[in-house]
């Protein structure tokens, strides 16, 4: 337990407090060092504490490390090589960003039916994989086809985004049921059914109970503002007030037309 507190838990609460020194600007360097150190130590922590069942989650940071950065690349190239008003790429990023994120969901796909596949202890499949890739599927074709629809509804010259994000969309969910028909290279069609299902349940409860957090402190603010008493006049200027607010002014009018 000591072992796995050292090189595993501590370095893991490291990340957020890292990210809270850098973002509230007291301690820049040290919030880029700490989370980065906590991060690796988290990642490698197989092989420092293997007796611990709690690496799983370092070692599969570890397997999918790197095509969620090749992910995250071609988001970003997708996003800002497009029309946007500031910070935009050069127009070749959006071809680069959209490879960049066939070759992640190639990686992803090859991790489920190949020998790709992270495996943790005795070659066995890591227990966190088989809940992270219904999850992501599920969640990915969610949030891209909401996206797509709120871009063509509210969105200005928006069509072609929305286009690609409904194929992304349309992507994921055949990727998603592929995975339910076809066995995987550790895992069977029906274990990946039965983590769908779950995952499902797990966003759909994270989205209602996010949705009545958000309801339970409109109540509050709304009962509050309610109890509160109707604002009373403020009395009018006095001379002197007046000719202060004049003088004022006139000292910060300048040029001979004035």
């Amino acid at each position: 337990m000591l072992e796995a507190a050292i090189w595993f838990w501590i370095p893991l609460c490291l990340v957020p407090v890292g990210m809270w020194f850098s973002v509230s600007g007291k301690a820049k360097t040290a919030g880029k060092l700490i989370p980065g150190i906590g991060f690796v130590l988290v990642m490698i922590s197989s092989w420092t504490v293997p007796s611990s069942d709690s690496t799983a989650g370092g070692h599969l940071l570890l397997s999918i490390v790197a095509p969620s950065l090749l992910l995250a690349y071609g988001v970003h190239g997708m996003s800002f090589g497009g029309n946007v008003p500031g910070g935009r790429l050069d127009s070749s990023a959006r071809w680069r960003g959209s490879l960049a994120i066939c070759i992640s969901l190639l990686i992803f796909c090859l991790m489920h039916w190949y020998s790709f596949t992270p495996l943790w202890r005795n070659e066995e499949i890591n227990p966190y994989w088989i809940v992270f890739w219904p999850t992501f599927l599920l969640f990915s074709t969610s949030l891209c086809s909401v996206s797509a629809v709120a871009l063509a509804s509210y969105g200005e010259n928006r069509l072609n985004e929305s286009i690609n994000l409904a194929i992304l969309s349309v992507t994921m969910a055949g990727i998603a049921l592929a995975a339910m028909i076809f066995d995987g290279y550790m895992a069977t069609s029906n274990e990946f059914r039965d983590y769908l299902w779950l995952a499902a349940a797990d966003i759909f409860g994270t989205i209602v109970g996010i949705s009545l957090a958000i309801a339970a402190f409109a109540i509050v603010i709304w009962a509050y503002e309610n109890s509160l008493p109707l604002p009373e006049n403020s009395p009018p200027p006095t001379e002197d007030e007046i000719e202060h607010v004049v003088a004022l002014a006139k000292n910060h009018i300048g040029g001979d037309e004035e």
